[in-house]
Formats: C-alpha cells, structure tokens, sequence
C-alpha cells in the first residue's frame, strides 16, 4: 500500500500494544480520501506527544500561525506551550495543516478541515490510551488563533464530507485558549483591522458561528496588536452572553507574537502560568468533573438566601453554616445532614477537611434515614494519618467503600487542609475519585453477602444488609461529628445524570 495508509496503520497498531513512543506521527486523511485536496498544499499530519509523567487525562492539541500561507510543528507559536505543558504532565498533539491557502476557496476550509478530523482522531486515540476523550482542548496564535476559534465555536457545521468511519466521531473540543487570534471580526478579515475593531457594529467573520458546543475559552491578546485585541474582548463578551465560562488577558502595550521575546516581570512572559491556572480552575486538568455547567445544583450556595434549615433536612442545631462568602458547613453532633429529594444516577461534588482523627462518611442510597446505616452505602471520610486509625484495613480508610472496599490509591491530605471528593453513583456502580485520583471503581451488585466481601475480608456487624440488595436511589447525605472530631465541607454540587 502507498506511505500514507502505512503510517496511520502503524500509529494505530502501536496503540494496540501500548508501545507507542515519545512522539508518534500520524497521517491525517487515507489515500486518496483528503477533501479539497490540492497538489500545492503541504500533506497533513499530527505529532502525538506523551509526557514523561502523566498527571492529567486531558489532552491539548496546538497549532501555528502564519498566515495561512505557512505553518509548522516547532517555533516560537508552538514548541514552547508543547513543552510547557508536556511538563506539566499532560499529552499534546500538535498538527500540522494544510498551507498554503486554498485556491478557489476560503483561505481557512482546508486548515479546518484538517482540524476537525485531528479532533475527531485525538478523541479516537484517547479513549483507546486511556486518557480523556472528553477533555481536549485546542490553541494556536495569530492565523492559528482563528483555527483555534473556529474549531471551538463551529464543531456543529461540517467542514467536509465524511470520509471513513473515523468521520463519525464528534469534533468539538472542550476548551480552547485563543492567542492573539487574527480574522475574528469583519474589519480585519484578512488585513489588520481597519477600525481597530472598536466600532461595535462590526460583525464576527462568517465562519464563526458560536453553536451550542461553543465550550470555556481563555483568550490571551496585545492591547496594541494590529490584529485587534477587540477580536478577542468581542469574542468574551459573546461567550459571556452565552453562558460560558470565559476568561481574558489582554495585556498592555504588547503587540502581535508578544511571546516571542517578552519582558522579564511581564505577564507576557508567564502568560503559560495563567492558562496552565485557568485549566485547572475550570477543572480540566483536575481528575474532577467541571461543575460550572447548568445542570449542576449547588444546594448550598455561598450567598443563601435562606437558613439552612431550609436547604437541608437535619436535626435542629446540630448543622451550621457560615455565612456571607463563609459557606461551610461543620456538624456538633454525630447526625446527618440530607440533601432535599430522593437521589438516582447522580453525581456528587464537594470539598471537605478533617479535624485530627475525625472519622465521618457520605451516605448515599438511603432508604431509612433514621436508621441508615445498614440502609445505605457509605464513602468513608477519615483522617489516614491519625494513630487512631493507622493500624485500620483499606476498606475502613478514607475513601474506601466503607467497609467493603478499600481505596485502589490513596491520596488523602493531612487533617486540616481541604479535599475533594467526586462521587458518581450510577445503579450498581460507584466510581470515587479523591483530590484527582481514582479511589474505586466498583459493581456492588457482587456484595451478595452481609458477612464476607468478594475477596473474603469481614463486614463489619452493623452492616447488617448486602448493599447488593439495597436500593439504587435514596437519601444522600453527610454523616456529621462521628468520633468526637468534626468534618467540614464547602462546595457541595450534585448533578442528576440521564437514565
């Protein structure tokens, strides 16, 4: 067979056996199946990179700029946020694409198709090495600033015609990081813009067309970049009108391509440093799910209108919460607090710290909140590192299903400093995940048995009813001052998820 359907069968064979190296090329389109192909057009292709340490699951695909008359896979717009963030620990793709522009057709088709179908392989790709086919995102500068916008906010209009069944994977990403995009806005389609940008009534470029798979965007510009910094302010305020979650750093007295020698003590010059922190406040590198979404409920919110007795069912003055911005909730009494409504196919989201030796849980599934303990299934809460309790089994330690099963890794901080926990309850299965790391991942459908768990450890007495047999809906709550040390939680968010 010809080279190009060699290379992309190779890259697909070495996922196969997990063998894949450092960096790893792979050719975008089959032979002969390239859309718009034009013979003066460079042949596409993706780099893929792995990090010496993994740290996230999330995948970052970067581009260049140039014009769309040129681009490149090194350089100043792209090696320096691959390493960044290889560092960091995270996977990068980088890409090159077709250049230079398209005769008889928009300077930017054939660049976009070839970023809609590396999306769609990026996704592919993940799922098969384990990472995270749901959190990708995509940067680029200047001409790849444009691609960088118009991959993130146009994924729902196709860029090409299917060409295989690769084409049948969805191509939005799930965050994107625009640097000094150029073409944004009509004044400055394919020139620095004429007005600056600053006449408001100076549309967004066709090509843009801002569809409900427009995901959160951090947006980095020089305030005096010929390819206006309004670019990216109009493309904010329109996120912003939306809903999604944007970010923007427009940086004072830099010009285009102000990463290419910037300042000492500038942000220009740790302009990484704030993406790298936007990442992880909109929990794309965190091991947890973002929870800025609208169907997430915060039943606790920070500026509460109403006492808490309203919010939560509890037994009077034992729950407290602090108040105006001081929103964490601490128990005085080994009682629970329960979320309002029964609870099915959820996922629960929360940040919690331990006083020392504190041993408290989360309850879900109950059936009798008054006597819940042998009616429900618990994710325990405890202080690890307390003599009380170094000498427990796993399936007794902090997020353990309490018990039953202990933690697969813990990653559990010390008393007094904050956690988060992210339960997702689904049916029979409960997935765990404690300050980013996995905890368990379990079926208790095979926990038949009230006496001995599946590996043959006891369950403790009071657990006197297989949770196999309990119901998968119920009560959730939190288990309060157990052991005579309190817990704390803040952030608490729940989201239903679909049947």
């Amino acid at each position: 067979m010809k080279r190009k359907i060699v290379a992309l069968s190779v890259a697909f064979a070495a996922v196969a056996f997990g063998a894949f190296a450092q960096s790893e090329k792979i050719m975008l389109w089959p032979e002969g199946k390239m859309p718009s192909a034009q013979a003066h057009q460079r042949v596409p292709y993706m780099m893929w990179h792995v990090p010496k340490k993994l740290t996230t699951k999330a995948i970052l695909i970067a581009v260049s700029g140039g014009g769309y008359n040129g681009n490149g896979i090194e350089g100043f717009e792209v090696s320096p946020m691959r390493d960044y963030m290889l560092e960091k620990g995270m996977t990068v793709v980088t890409m090159l694409y077709r250049t230079p522009r398209p005769k008889g057709m928009a300077k930017h088709v054939t660049a976009w198709q070839d970023a809609q179908r590396t999306v769609r392989l990026a996704r592919k790709l993940a799922k098969e090495r384990g990472l995270d086919p749901d959190s990708i995102g995509f940067t680029g500068c200047s001409a790849g600033g444009h691609l960088t916008v118009m991959t993130a906010v146009s994924s729902l209009t196709p860029a090409y015609e299917p060409v295989d069944e690769i084409d049948a994977i969805p191509c939005n990403v799930n965050w994107a990081i625009p640097v000094y995009p150029a073409y944004l806005l009509a004044d400055g389609a394919d020139q620095y813009n004429t007005k600056k940008g600053n006449d408001l009534a100076t549309e967004f470029v066709p090509e843009l067309s801002f569809d409900a798979a427009t995901p959160p965007m951090c947006f980095f510009h020089g305030d005096v970049d010929g390819w206006s910094a309004m670019g990216s302010v109009r493309a904010y305020h329109k996120l912003r009108t939306m809903g999604v979650p944007a970010e923007l750093h427009a940086l004072a007295l830099e010009e285009h391509c102000f990463q290419s020698n910037p300042r000492s003590g500038t942000p220009a010059a740790i302009w990484k440093d704030f993406a790298w922190a936007w990442l992880v406040s909109i929990d794309a590198v965190t091991g947890h799910p973002a929870t800025w979404g609208k169907d997430w409920i915060a039943p606790f919110p920070i500026w509460a209108d109403k006492p808490l007795a309203q919010l939560a069912d509890f037994e009077p003055g034992v729950w407290r919460q602090g108040d105006w911005g001081n929103a964490v909730l601490t128990a005085d009494k080994d009682s629970p607090l329960w979320l309002k409504g029964d609870w099915e196919n959820f996922v629960l989201d929360f940040e919690y710290k331990l006083d020392p030796a504190a041993n408290s849980g989360v309850i879900l599934y109950a059936s009798d909140v008054k006597n819940w303990i042998p009616n429900s299934v618990e994710v325990q809460l405890l202080d690890d590192f307390a003599d009380k309790w170094k000498d427990d089994p796993p399936r007794l330690k902090n997020g353990s299903l309490y018990g039953h099963l202990g933690p697969a890794t813990s990653a559990s901080k010390p008393s007094g400093e904050w956690n988060r926990m992210t339960i997702r309850a689904e049916g029979k299965r409960i997935r765990v995940v404690v300050n980013g790391v996995l905890s368990v991942d379990e079926d208790i459908s095979k926990y038949t048995s009230a006496k001995t768990n599946p590996d043959g450890t006891p369950i403790p007495p009071w657990l006197s009813r297989p949770i196999a047999d309990l119901p998968t809906h119920g009560a959730v709550g939190f288990q309060g001052k157990h052991g005579g040390a309190r817990p704390y939680f803040r952030n608490v968010k729940i989201k239903k998820l679909s049947k």
